[in-house]
């Protein structure tokens, strides 16, 4: 099975392939679709959605925000790169070219912003205390990893009580904060299916 088929649509139940052909272009455009989820997928901090009424879309961002967005233009195919922190557009022709586009800018769009890493500080630290980060679970070579989606980084553990308290250690280290809030942070944790077969002795 390629990457795509698993990127998940969070606005709908329909299918990648479905949401790209209605909103990205139709069946001519499919194809690229494809090989733009097979890149970005999994990819820490990508994710997909569809925008402005009708604009499928892959984003980078943390918290929400979409500093890095790509998606198959679908006038004259190739694919459309914008970088908001440059205020700029490009248009490239094939997947390498995406690559090379993003290689001086990716890291960039994955660090917490100041403004709001404030706010995270703010009331002795209330928001952070009262943000809900979603943590989705996978496993490998005896090895669980727990994706904080929302900001672009993983935590890693041999069992999976392990794997999310590192991952809220994590999280505290991200906004330096104090390490015992860690236990405070509100989780929510959804499991793939290796991991899940895992927890289950399968």
């Amino acid at each position: 099975m390629r990457p795509y088929a698993a990127v998940r649509v969070r606005f709908s139940n329909a299918d990648y392939e479905n949401v790209c052909d209605r909103y990205g272009g139709g069946p001519d455009r499919l194809e690229q679709w494809r090989d733009l989820g097979d890149l970005l997928h999994g990819r820490a901090g990508w994710h997909f959605n569809v925008v402005n009424d009708g604009e499928a879309l892959w984003c980078l961002g943390v918290l929400g925000s979409s500093l890095l967005s790509i998606d198959v233009d679908v006038d004259r195919g190739g694919f459309h790169c914008f970088d908001l922190l440059q205020d700029g557009d490009a248009w490239v022709g094939d997947l390498a070219s995406v690559e090379a586009w993003l290689a001086p800018r990716e890291d960039q769009a994955k660090q917490i912003p100041a403004d709001r890493r404030a706010w995270m500080r703010a009331d002795d630290w209330q928001l952070l205390k009262g943000f809900t980060f979603e943590l989705q679970v996978s496993w490998s070579d005896g090895t669980y990893a727990a994706a904080a989606t929302q900001l672009a980084e993983v935590a890693f553990g041999s069992t999976l009580e392990q794997a999310l308290s590192n991952a809220a250690e994590m999280i505290c280290s991200l906004f330096e904060a104090p390490r015992e809030l860690a236990s405070q942070l509100k989780l929510t944790v959804e499991l793939d299916l290796s991991a899940t077969r895992a927890l289950r002795g399968l």
